[in-house]
């Protein structure tokens, strides 16, 4: 009985969620983002002040030449780039390919579709700018199909509502546990088309014997690295998707080929040029990152080796 009822209890709050986000997605523009982002922001700023201790002490590390004054002036952009995130999510539930097409521009070379002709393909992205409109590349590659990771969430209700915003044609969210296994029985393809593997890499991974830690930011880091791996493996070419906000809402992303699929490489050397990407679009827009997860919770401990960058560095 008790079961059942919190079923249904989940339902009642997934619609609950997914008729609010098809609401606020039919208001204007201007509503959306200069009303609703604002009031958000008011609310996280100054009545909750958000998570603002972990963000500061983070900025503060991360950027050791800045001044106090700067980190708070940074710390107050993140906070208004944190109410757009929302307001970005809460629109995702009604949009169709003409608006999203309208939320984010794909700018790429012409050679980008021969290299993605015919083969499996890795995009690295991260939590810069709104990584969800990143799977919004189905458009512009309609001979792929996208499997995009993800972490469950606990509450089964959220974890679904997020799911059903996420699923899309030729988009598959896919839990990160159950991922390369999903690629494996995949590699072939899904109704005919090739895959696109989408995998934000910026997460706090925990550390296990043989990891790369990388510097970042002023700190010895860790990446997921189950793209690369794949890629050496299965000699897929390697992408950073790097994303770059043009007004409220609206993003313009270019691929950064980080890897062919053929060179050479030592283990650890995809992620660093992935490091070194992210590291120079969060110097360049450090309001842009999400500085309110913990980043380093982990300390690299003595004899684990600090990666070394190869001279023959990223692509660009």
């Amino acid at each position: 009985m008790k079961s059942r009822l919190k079923s249904s209890l989940e339902r009642l709050q997934e619609m609950a969620m997914w008729l609010l986000c098809r609401t606020i997605t039919i208001l204007p523009y201007w509503f959306q983002y200069y009303v609703l982002q604002e009031l958000i922001y008011f609310i996280f700023r100054y009545l909750a002040r958000y998570r603002r201790h972990l963000i500061i002490n983070q900025l503060c590390s991360a950027f050791p030449d800045k001044s106090f004054h700067e980190v708070e002036l940074i710390c107050g952009k993140y906070y208004r780039t944190l109410a757009e995130m929302v307001v970005n999510t809460l629109t995702l539930a009604g949009l169709d390919d003409k608006q999203r097409a309208e939320r984010v521009e794909f700018d790429y070379s012409d050679g980008m579709n021969e290299i993605f002709k015919g083969q499996n393909v890795v995009v690295l992205t991260s939590h810069f700018g709104f990584w969800e409109y990143a799977s919004f590349a189905y458009m512009r590659f309609t001979e792929h199909h996208l499997l995009v990771a993800y972490h469950p969430l606990k509450n089964r209700a959220w974890n679904n509502f997020y799911y059903r915003i996420r699923k899309m044609e030729r988009v598959e969210p896919v839990s990160s546990k159950m991922f390369v296994r999903t690629f494996m029985n995949n590699r072939s393809g899904i109704d005919g088309h090739n895959l696109i593997l989408g995998l934000i890499a910026d997460q706090n991974c925990p550390p296990t014997n043989g990891c790369h830690w990388h510097r970042f930011l002023n700190h010895d880091t860790l990446f997921y690295d189950g793209g690369e791996q794949l890629a050496l493996k299965y000699n897929m070419p390697v992408f950073y998707l790097a994303m770059e906000p043009l007004k409220r809402g609206r993003y313009r992303c270019r691929f950064v080929q980080i890897y062919d699929g053929k060179e050479s490489v030592p283990s650890g050397e995809i992620m660093s040029r992935y490091a070194r990407l992210l590291e120079q679009s969060i110097v360049a827009q450090p309001e842009y990152w999400m500085w309110s997860h913990n980043r380093w919770k982990f300390t690299r401990w003595e004899g684990s080796p600090l990666y070394t960058p190869q001279d023959n560095a990223t692509q660009e």
